[in-house]
């Protein structure tokens, strides 16, 4: 879009966020739009053309008492959103639990130790950032681990178990 038109891309860039503004979202059931100001937006070429939605209304009081149901739909639309996104969340949770592996890490077991700070970047660009494999010698309180070369030689630093993972062996 920006190649295109590089000096007009912001007129283009006001479309591009109204269609977002105005697009359905699937987390909360409603639009942006209509999260925010509770209403459906008006399309500019309604206003042109004309439409039920724009006629002229001239009882102030009608249009007052349209904006105090309006404010009190904008707090029930968002309360539930807010349960839609809650109960999303939850089955988004219980779905990715389901499907982990499960990650024990126990004495003796071989395990790949995550330090990409010990590499020149420059000189291994595709580097994963993963030594290994070593054993662990000893599980520390709270989480942490002592690792040890294959050869038994115990490493000088205790490492979390967050950047440690299980070395899963063929055969």
């Amino acid at each position: 879009m920006c190649h295109q038109k590089p000096t007009t891309w912001g007129v283009a860039y006001l479309g591009v966020l109204w269609a977002y503004r105005t697009a359905y979202k699937a987390t909360t059931r409603h639009t942006p739009f209509q999260l925010l100001y509770g209403i459906d937006a008006i399309a500019p070429f309604e206003f042109i053309e004309g439409s039920a939605r724009v006629g002229t209304r001239k009882v102030q009081h009608w249009i007052k008492q349209a904006q105090y149901a309006r404010v009190h739909l904008v707090e029930e639309l968002m309360e539930r959103a807010h349960e839609h996104i809650s109960k999303n969340q939850l089955t988004r949770k219980a779905y990715h639990d389901r499907h982990l592996w499960e990650r024990t890490i126990k004495e003796q077991s071989l395990v790949m130790l995550y330090q990409p700070s010990l590499t020149n970047k420059k000189e291994k660009k595709l580097f994963t950032g993963w030594k290994g494999p070593y054993k662990v010698v000893r599980l520390l309180p709270q989480g942490a681990v002592q690792l040890a070369t294959l050869q038994g030689m115990l490493l000088p630093l205790d490492f979390t178990q967050a950047s440690v993972v299980l070395q899963y062996l063929d055969g």
